[in-house]
């Protein structure tokens, strides 16, 4: 673990669980065993754990957020074989299920420290939703007979190991350069412009994806 460097960025992970009731303690103590691993990992800051009971459903919703100074930091311990063995050992052991949300504002932020202005958060939701959609098409229909054949929530792991790598190291940072000028301008007209070219895209991918069929 390592103290913020001044002026460095600031990238936050966060994953939301509703745990029965019988798994709560098992997964206070995988949070504890991901916390003392991922301190190895440069840049690592720390963890921060919210746990919500709820009586009417009798689950407790855990929010979960870990705190790294940079994206390329942060997506070296996803993927890293030290958390994909602890995740794979809960699963077994206490029937955990991975699932996981990024903060928009995180990419937000990351975007802005490069850029050196704010940059609205729709925009860079924007950005995200058109890298994200045919990473996860092209890679479940490329993933039919491999990862499609494993575990649910094991090819769901490795899924989204591969997606977030894909999407953080290359996919939003290149769409972030092609798109930098309307990231920053005000413009009205710019920003009908080029949101609707985003959008745009969007709807090719779905007509191109919707001619292929899933087996």
């Amino acid at each position: 673990m390592t103290d913020q460097p001044a002026g460095d960025e600031e990238f936050v992970y966060t994953f939301h669980n509703d745990l029965p009731a019988g798994q709560v303690e098992g997964f206070r103590q995988l949070q504890v065993d991901l916390d003392q691993a991922a301190q190895h990992f440069d840049g690592y800051l720390g963890q921060e754990l919210l746990y919500e009971p709820h009586q009417a459903d009798e689950l407790t919703h855990c929010t979960a957020r870990i705190r790294f100074t940079s994206l390329e930091r942060c997506l070296a311990w996803l993927d890293s074989s030290e958390r994909r063995r602890l995740l794979v050992d809960a699963e077994t052991s206490i029937g955990y299920r991975y699932s996981s949300m990024v903060e928009p504002q995180s990419f937000d932020q990351w975007i802005a420290v490069r850029s050196g202005q704010h940059t609205p958060t729709w925009k860079v939701n924007l950005l995200v939703w058109l890298a994200l959609y045919p990473s996860v098409m092209i890679l479940i229909l490329a993933g039919q007979t491999t990862l499609g054949r494993l575990p649910l929530p094991l090819n769901m792991l490795i899924s989204n190991a591969i997606t977030v790598a894909v999407t953080g190291w290359w996919l939003v940072p290149w769409l972030s350069r092609v798109y930098k000028g309307w990231l920053s301008n005000r413009s009205q007209r710019w920003n009908w412009i080029h949101g609707t070219t985003i959008l745009g895209f969007l709807m090719l991918f779905l007509l191109a994806f919707s001619t292929i069929h899933l087996k």
